[in-house]
C-alpha cells in the first residue's frame, strides 16, 4: 500500500516538473522575433559587371583625365595634361676615354756654333779675323745685325760674360760714348737714323778709324732685316755709339 502511494507521489512530482519546463520553453519562443523569408531574383547568366563611369566636369581635373586616358608607357605633363609621347629609354652612353694631351711641339734645336781655331792672341783682332774668314767663305747668316755679330763672337769663342764685358752703357737718346774708348774688335751699338721716331739703331764690329774727328770708322756689318746674307766691310758713322761690348781673354 505504502509502495503504491510512493509511486503516485513520484509521478505527481514528475508531471509538475515537466509542466514547468514546457512553460519556460514556450515563453522563450514568444520573446524571439518572428523570421520572414525574402525572395531574390537571380541575375541572368549573360549579365556583365559594368563599373560606374568616373564623373566628369569639375569633379575630376582634365590633367588627371589625360593621364588616365594615356596609352601605356606614354608621358603626360601632370601640370598641364599635355601628352609628351611615349617613354623612350635611351641606352647609357659608353664612357669616353680622355684623349691624351697633345705632344708638346719641340722646336728644332739649333746645332752648336763651331768655335774656330784662334787666329790672333789679341781677343779683338781675333774677332776681326774670324769675321773676315766668314766673309771669305761667304757664310750666310739669316737674321738681324745683332744675330750676325752674336754668331761672329760665338765662333771666336766669346759667347758669355766670362769672355766679354760691357765697356760703356748709355741710352739711345744719349749720352754717347767717348770715341777714344773704342778699340779694334769692339761690338758697337749705334744710332744710325736719329731722325726717325723711334730712332733707328744698328750693330757693327769696329775695325779701325777712317776719320776719328768725324766719327767715321771702318766696320764689319750685316744688312739685317732678317735677310740671309754674309757680312760686309765698309765705312760707317759711329759717332752716336751708346753701348760698347769688348771681347776679353
Amino acid at each position: 500500500m505504502d509502495g503504491i502511494r510512493t509511486l503516485a507521489l513520484a509521478g505527481t512530482i514528475a508531471s509538475a516538473l515537466l509542466g514547468t519546463l514546457y512553460a519556460a520553453a514556450d515563453a522563450e519562443r514568444d520573446d524571439a522575433a518572428p523570421l520572414s523569408a525574402v525572395s531574390v531574383e537571380p541575375l541572368p547568366s549573360d549579365a556583365m559587371f559594368v563599373p560606374e563611369p568616373i564623373p566628369g566636369g569639375h569633379d575630376v581635373p582634365l590633367e588627371a583625365l589625360a593621364m588616365l586616358d594615356a596609352e601605356p608607357g606614354e608621358l603626360v605633363d601632370p601640370s598641364t595634361g599635355v601628352r609628351m609621347g611615349p617613354l623612350t629609354v635611351l641606352p647609357r652612353p659608353a664612357p669616353v676615354e680622355p684623349s691624351p694631351p697633345p705632344a708638346a711641339r719641340r722646336t728644332p734645336s739649333r746645332p752648336p756654333t763651331p768655335v774656330y781655331p784662334r787666329l790672333s792672341s789679341d781677343p779683338g783682332m781675333n774677332v776681326i779675323l774670324i769675321a773676315r774668314r766668314m766673309m771669305a767663305q761667304n757664310d750666310v747668316i739669316q737674321g738681324s745685325c745683332y744675330r750676325y755679330l752674336s754668331e761672329v763672337f760665338a765662333r771666336a769663342g766669346h759667347t758669355g760674360w766670362r769672355t766679354r764685358r760691357t765697356v760703356f752703357q748709355g741710352q739711345r737718346q744719349g749720352p754717347y760714348a767717348d770715341l777714344g774708348q773704342i778699340r779694334a774688335g769692339d761690338w758697337l751699338y749705334i744710332v744710325n737714323h736719329p731722325e726717325r721716331t723711334p730712332v733707328g739703331t744698328h750693330s757693327v764690329l769696329f775695325v779701325s778709324w777712317e776719320d776719328r774727328a768725324q766719327g767715321y770708322a771702318r766696320v764689319i756689318e750685316h744688312s739685317g732685316w732678317g735677310s740671309p746674307s754674309a757680312g760686309q766691310e765698309r765705312g760707317y758713322d759711329v759717332s752716336r755709339t751708346y753701348r760698347i761690348i769688348r771681347p776679353t781673354r
